[in-house]
């Protein structure tokens, strides 16, 4: 019997930004990965990059494009999965961690993913802003995990430091993390950490007073190596 179809795309919206500035406040509003302008596409990863660097002001809207690669809808998880590209484009929207994981849970148990884990970006609470966008710019990947003397206190996401950066500037970034520092990513249980990861593509299992910090990178690594269950799932709608 035939699988049923499930949706393994999230929306790439068409954004109205003439810069890079402008494509950050929207998508961090929108709470997207990726987007769509005349160039091409434009990812968060791309304009953390920009931010990083001190540039997201003053650069162009097409320093912020990047070339994603194209899936068919038929199978189109398993098609993401052996690219080994963390974003792609298919009919309906975008492909990502947190949507594919989303559609694959049944296939890819988070405690799977747990064990694949690798040390994602850190800060402390006093690190600025700027300095997370950074270390997430080094690791390529869209949060920093908020640590102190080895006890985790929240994740600082793209989204938060990209919308600073465009609506505050430069100055904006010089705010510590630990003002910024989500708490609500913090599972206590698998499940939890499932459905942070289908919502955010990143998480932070509690367990027995220590953390397994899974970032959208280590998500993206378990999704790749989970290729061959992940065949003939989703047509992209």
């Amino acid at each position: 019997m035939p699988r049923p179809k499930v949706r393994v795309t999230e929306p790439a919206p068409e954004l109205s930004a003439s810069s890079p500035a402008e494509a950050a406040a929207e998508m961090a509003r929108s709470g997207c990965l990726v987007a769509l302008v005349p160039a091409g596409a434009v990812t968060l990863d791309s304009l953390v990059r920009l931010a990083a660097a001190g540039r997201l002001h003053s650069a162009g809207l097409t320093e912020a494009v990047a070339e994603l690669p194209r899936v068919p809808g038929r199978s189109a998880a398993s098609s993401y999965a052996a690219l080994g590209s963390k974003y792609a484009l298919a009919p309906g929207g975008a492909l990502t961690p947190r949507s594919v994981y989303g559609a694959a849970r049944e296939a890819l148990p988070p405690a799977e993913v747990a064990a694949l884990a690798a040390p994602p970006a850190v800060v402390a609470p006093n690190a600025t802003l700027r300095g997370a966008l950074r270390r997430m710019a080094e690791r390529g990947s869209v949060c920093a995990f908020v640590v102190r003397a080895g006890k985790l206190k929240g994740v600082v996401d793209a989204w938060t430091a990209l919308l600073v950066a465009a609506e505050e500037g430069e100055r904006g970034l010089d705010a510590p993390c630990g003002e910024h520092a989500k708490r609500e990513l913090l599972a206590s249980s698998y499940a939890e950490a499932a459905e942070a990861l289908s919502a955010f593509g990143f998480a932070a299992l509690l367990v027995g007073g220590a953390a397994v910090m899974i970032d959208d990178v280590s998500l993206h690594r378990a999704i790749v190596a989970a290729v061959e269950r992940l065949r003939g799932l989703g047509g992209g709608r």
